[in-house]
């Protein structure tokens, strides 16, 4: 058993007492108050691990509410006193607060069982909870909130209860009577004297009534005075009283013995309750220190991340002054980063007087036990301790006068107890190895003992300020040393361990910055001598190369991150692009078949209205016109390549082989071509174009006059002659693409309307527009002539257009 392992002198070492007395502190009962003070270590790695499960479970639990709610009375008497038989010493209110505690247990089942997520490892507890269902109603049923019998605890009760109500109101209404009758010599008051309801009678006027006295009052004025005539009945009274007190008794017994037959349920629920107050606390302590429940490491893997001491950490300084009745250190503390693995199974720090060594060592120990208690820690995420079959510390002054023993003697028994347990699943910390004793025969001693535990291969953890010691570490395999900086400028340690060579104890320093006389100091650094002193100079600048590596690393370590951080933000934009580029090809794609099928569905419909139109009698003109238009615009059909195809040349006339337009090629560079179409110019690829020759390069053929063809292409694509079209556009506003395109569909219309001149409002503006429309004017084959407006025509805001004849 692990418990026999870790002995109570290196948990008293580590400090555990003091950290399990503030969780307790943090215990809802007095029975999860009392396993956490007597908690230990567990046993095995798979009870340790289904704990931690319970753990987690408990946390997701308790964000809503506790799981268990505090009371004024503490549970372990009434529960001592139910067990050991002692029942007659037990009183209802204590049985009020066993069905409080029931009642909690009965609570908690049901929210775990209707929990989610679920909770499966604390749900294998419930499945095993005997129903306590029928005491709780027991119990309910016999007491109230203050714990007293209830009147229909019983019918015999009852009855009882009943009977009293009428035998006190025949007193009273005696009493009464007698009162009325004799005001001047009693009192207007009815007391209960010693189970018998009495009047209070006047000193001065005893003897004038028949009847009994029970005393005088307090101050003498008065008597208990009992009248003849309720003598009887209140004998009724008394006797049906103390019938009431016997059925109460016997209800109390009969309770309690059936609450000692149903002890194991009873004990199988304030089990369970105590269970949940310790995980309760547990996760109340991770929430006051800010800390975690480290991940198990594996055998030879240690890694403590920003880890602090609990008895240090100002974080916990307000539980500690509850808990140990001192607040202890309130200020800044430097948090402790160690690793050990199995490269470097043994760690020896050297260092300062006062910087930390302790300390830190004593940080290591204790978390490492409270781990393994599995308790939550003070430290930061990445933090993981393995699990360990002993764990041995020797710290602190080991002298015991009455049994006779020196300091180094002390020391030296607990290094037996080291050599006995130590192997490969240990935890083995030293602190001030060789120290105690003369610095040669410690040196070697302490080197033979760190060789055999490095050999057993456990991890081990050793201060001292030897520097054989130290030295021994470096030539040893699995064996590293570190050091307590300190600061040479301010002749401070500054508390921060730091892998590397070994570091200078610095005792006068030390000694200086706490005030001792100066010629003690300089008498030392004389004895010292200079070698001393180029040592200690060798060790300063060995401390400041250290410092300026180690904030090299840190710089470092913050650019490598940043650049990982940047490469993965990267991958992710490329990732993104990518998805993007394939939605966005995706939707194209559907968006164009789309498109094509809408087309190909409106022109197959125009068509069709066209035929109809002609079929009923319309001009033929325009049904032609408008089927021409139709199949022209039409940018999903095919054209049919015609058999006077000839090969491209400039200044010839083309065709697009898909879209079916024409114009004059003006250009070709490496399978790019430029084709200027009515005006306009466009770029496409070679292969799309073909050659037209004079027999299909349009309607220019024959005798045909220039204005005939200039109206016949406007008929063409016009898309439908207008009659009334109007001889003004006005562009003012528009820019300059969608306005020349209006333009060129009102020249058009124009055209078919037989308007012989036509005006264009541009505006002035920025002269921008205006200029476009009239180089596209001068360029424009329905164009004949072109002017500025006149005065009454606008001016230099319109262009007056002369169209062909």
């Amino acid at each position: 058993m692990l418990e026999s392992r870790v002995s109570i002198a290196s948990r008293s070492a580590l400090e555990l007492p003091s950290l399990l007395r503030l969780v307790a502190c943090l215990a809802t009962t007095d029975l999860g108050h009392g396993r956490l003070l007597a908690l230990q270590p567990f046993a095995s790695i798979d009870d340790l691990q289904t704990h931690r499960l319970r753990y987690e479970e408990a946390r997701r639990l308790l964000v809503g509410q506790p799981l268990v709610l505090s009371r004024e009375r503490p549970f372990v008497p009434l529960l001592a006193a139910l067990e050991g038989g002692r029942g007659q010493t037990l009183s209802g209110k204590d049985l009020v607060e066993l069905a409080a505690l029931l009642g909690m247990a009965a609570e908690a089942v049901e929210r775990i069982r209707h929990a989610d997520p679920p909770c499966p490892a604390l749900t294998d507890i419930v499945e095993e909870l005997p129903a306590t269902d029928e005491l709780r109603r027991l119990l309910k049923k016999t007491f109230d909130g203050r714990g007293e019998i209830r009147e229909d605890a019983t019918p015999r009760l009852a009855e009882i209860k009943r009977q009293l109500r009428q035998a006190r109101q025949r007193v009273y209404g005696l009493l009464k009577t007698t009162m009325d009758a004799h005001q001047d010599d009693l009192e207007d008051t009815i007391p209960m004297r010693a189970g018998r309801l009495v009047l209070m009678m006047q000193a001065g006027a005893k003897g004038r009534m028949q009847g009994l006295t029970h005393g005088r009052s307090a101050s003498g004025r008065s008597f208990y005075f009992e009248p003849l005539e309720v003598v009887e009945e209140n004998n009724q009274l008394q006797q049906t009283s103390e019938e009431e007190e016997a059925e109460k008794r016997r209800i109390m017994a009969e309770v309690i013995r059936r609450l000692r037959q149903a002890w194991p349920s009873i004990e199988a629920h304030v089990e369970w309750v105590t269970t949940l107050d310790h995980l309760q606390a547990s996760v109340r302590f991770a929430d006051a220190s800010n800390g975690i429940l480290a991940a198990i490491g594996g055998r030879h893997d240690l890694r403590l991340v920003q880890a602090r001491h609990p008895l240090i950490d100002p974080a916990l300084a307000d539980l500690r002054q509850r808990a140990l009745d001192t607040a202890g250190h309130r200020g800044d503390i430097i948090p402790l980063d160690l690793e050990l693995s199995s490269d470097c199974r043994a760690l020896v720090v050297t260092g300062p007087n006062a910087g930390g060594k302790t300390v830190a060592l004593k940080t290591v120990g204790l978390l490492a036990l409270a781990h393994q208690c599995g308790l939550p820690i003070p430290a930061a995420p990445g933090t993981f301790i393995p699990f360990f079959e002993s764990i041995v510390a020797t710290v602190g002054d080991d002298q015991d006068l009455l049994a006779d023993r020196s300091t180094f003697s002390g020391r030296l028994l607990r290094l037996k107890e080291v050599w006995e347990k130590a192997d490969e699943e240990s935890l083995v910390l030293l602190d001030e190895l060789g120290s105690g004793t003369d610095p040669d025969e410690g040196a070697a001693l302490s080197t033979a003992i760190l060789e055999s535990l490095i050999e057993r291969r456990g991890l081990v953890f050793v201060t001292t300020h030897l520097s054989q010691v130290a030295a021994a570490a470096l030539e040893s395999d699995g064996a590293h040393c570190a050091a307590m900086l300190f600061d040479s400028r301010s002749g401070k340690p500054t508390y921060r361990l730091l892998p590397g060579p070994p570091g200078g104890s610095e005792a006068i320093a030390l000694a200086r910055r706490l005030g001792l006389p100066q010629q003690w100091l300089e008498r030392a650094e004389e004895i010292l001598g200079s070698e001393h002193r180029d040592l200690r100079r060798l060790l300063v600048e060995i401390e400041q190369s250290r410092r300026q590596l180690a904030e090299t690393q840190v710089r470092l370590d913050e650019e490598l991150a940043d650049a990982e951080s940047l490469r993965r933000r990267q991958a992710d934009l490329e990732a993104e692009l990518r998805r993007e580029r394939k939605t966005v090809g995706q939707r194209l794609s559907r968006e164009l078949e789309a498109f094509r099928q809408k087309v190909q569905r409106s022109l197959a419909e125009e068509v069709e209205a066209v035929r109809q139109q002609a079929q009923q009698g319309r001009k033929k003109g325009v049904a032609v016109a408008a089927t021409e238009k139709l199949f022209a615009e039409a940018p999903v059909l095919e054209p049919e390549t015609p058999s006077d195809e000839v090969a491209l040349a400039i200044g010839g006339t083309v065709r697009h082989r898909r879209l079916g337009w024409q114009g004059v090629l003006e250009k070709l560079d490496r399978g790019k071509a430029q084709v200027r179409v009515k005006g306009k110019v466009f770029t496409c690829r070679e292969k799309e174009l073909m050659g037209v020759g004079a027999s299909s390069a349009g309607t220019t053929a024959g005798n045909v006059s220039a204005a005939e063809q200039v109206r016949r292409e406007a008929k063409r694509r016009a898309p439908e002659p207008v009659a009334t079209t109007a001889a003004e556009i006005k562009l003012i506003g528009q820019r300059v693409e969608p306005a020349l395109e209006s333009l060129d569909r009102f020249l058009d219309q124009a055209l078919l309307a037989s308007h012989a001149e036509v005006r264009v409002v541009h505006g002035h503006g920025t002269g921008r527009l205006r200029k476009a429309v009239r180089e596209f004017l001068r360029g424009h084959r329905a164009a004949a002539k072109v002017r500025s407006g006149k005065a009454d025509e606008g001016g230099d805001g319109a262009t007056v257009v002369e169209l062909v004849g």
